[in-house]
């Protein structure tokens, strides 16, 4: 499950329509963004890198949709300082679910 562009706009405020290809595009770059930090390929099961994992999760955890909100924040609505404290916010978010950590 992807967040959709109204969900972004729900969690940013928006509450217009000019900025909705700048937004899809920033939401777009978000998730691609998170799928790399995780090393994953989807948002599919909490973490692909163990086959043998079975889980009822949900495709996508609240913690990530919430990881990868606020990178959409980050790139959408914050100055570069406080895109740096954003961005560490979601990468904390994220951590739980990356794979591959050689642990």
């Amino acid at each position: 499950m992807t967040i959709t562009l109204e969900e972004a706009k729900d969690y940013l405020d928006v509450i217009h329509d000019a900025d909705d290809s700048k937004l899809q595009m920033l939401l777009d770059a978000a998730h691609d963004e998170a799928l790399q930090f995780m090393n994953r390929d989807d948002f599919g099961e909490l973490c692909d890198c163990d086959s043998s994992s079975s889980s009822s999760e949900p495709a996508m955890p609240a913690s990530v949709r919430l990881g990868v909100l606020v990178l959409l924040q980050a790139a959408y609505q914050a100055g570069p300082d406080d895109a740096e404290q954003l961005r560490h916010v979601a990468e904390v978010k994220l951590m739980p679910y990356r794979c591959g950590l050689g642990v």
